[in-house]
Parts: structure tokens; sequence; C-alpha cells
């Protein structure tokens, strides 16, 4: 029996829903939210984020927060397969730099799949060296231990492609290079200025 304080979540209301009919408004209960280009008008590479719905000529709904359009600034570099556990058979990005891997949404490398023995926010760390074009595997501050083809990484270490990780007893990945000795991004896309 729930106490006083909590009684009324738990007592159900049998009175109807009250509804509400909208087919009365006037002119005056409706206004527009930030400036209204005209009806219809297409959107532009800047108004990306512009959505317009007219159900009639009193109603109109729109989003105006317009984002301009921007290049992606972190191509992926290599993937994460898993191979063994929860999460078989999908991948995630590895990208330039330093990517943080973890079970969090919040690591560059999220493994949400539900392996509780993976670590929340750094279970270990995978790098890219644009410069030399190789990748490390650095152990992270979780925790828990990773294991390069079945080497305890305790310390930094080369990161081959198609080597296997072993995140936990149930979690193992494969990692596998797009960018290499023979490509990388820099080789398409000059560095900005």
């Amino acid at each position: 029996m729930p106490s006083d304080k909590t009684k009324w979540i738990f007592e159900s209301d049998d009175r109807p829903a009250r509804r509400r009919d909208f087919t009365d408004l006037g002119p005056d209960d409706t206004s527009l939210l930030g400036p209204a280009p005209g009806i219809g008008a297409a959107p532009t590479a800047l108004d990306a984020t512009r959505m317009v719905q007219v159900a009639d000529e009193r109603t109109r709904i729109e989003i105006v927060e317009a984002i301009p359009f921007e290049e992606e600034l972190d191509p992926v570099v290599g993937w994460l397969v898993v191979t063994k556990g929860p999460g078989l058979g999908r991948s995630v990005n590895i990208g330039a730099g330093m990517n943080i891997v973890g079970r969090e949404s919040g690591c560059r490398v999220s493994l949400p799949y539900g392996d509780m023995t993976i670590s929340g926010e750094d279970h270990l760390r995978i790098v890219y060296d644009d410069v030399s074009r190789s990748f490390l595997v650095v152990p992270g501050s979780g925790k828990n231990i990773t294991r390069l083809n079945g080497q305890v990484v305790t310390a930094t270490l080369p990161l081959p492609t198609h080597s296997t990780l072993e995140l936990s007893k149930k979690t193992t990945v494969r990692f596998v290079a797009f960018c290499n000795e023979d490509f990388d991004w820099g080789d398409i896309a000059p560095p900005e200025a």
C-alpha cells in the first residue's frame, strides 16, 4: 500500500480526458516564431534545419534556427568490428588522433552493447598518428584490462591492422585500418591555412 505522499501516483483518474477543440482559433491565437520567409520557399544550403508545414492559411509551424552546413571534420581512419559478444557484427569508426574507447556515449568510440565489464569512460585508447600513418593502442584509466592478440596491454603498443583486441571475457573486436602508409586523408585534402 503506497504512503500518503505517493498515493496520488497510484490512484486512477476515471474522469474522461479533457480535449480542446482547435477549430475555433482566430488569427490572433497563433503566431510565427522567428523570421518568416514566403510560404513554400525552398530552403537554402544555410537553412538545412528549416522545416515548414502549412496546414492552411493561418497555421504555420517553423523551426528557424539555421545552421550552416560544414564538411565532416573527423573522417574515418579505421574501424573496430565486434567479433565476439554483445554487438556481434557491429562496427564503430576510429577517427584521427586520440580515440577513447568505452561503453558510454560520451566516448569518441562508444561500444554501448551491454557488456558491463567494458569500462564506461576510458577502457582503452586508440591513437592514429597522421604523420607516421600508424596506429597505437594505449591502456585506459579503467580497471579492466585489454589484450592485443593475446598480450596484455600495459603500455603503448603498435596496433597493426586486423589485430584482435579482447576487451573483456565477453567482448572481442577486430581492428581494421583504413588509413595507412599508402593512404591518408591529407593526400587528397590540403591542410587549411
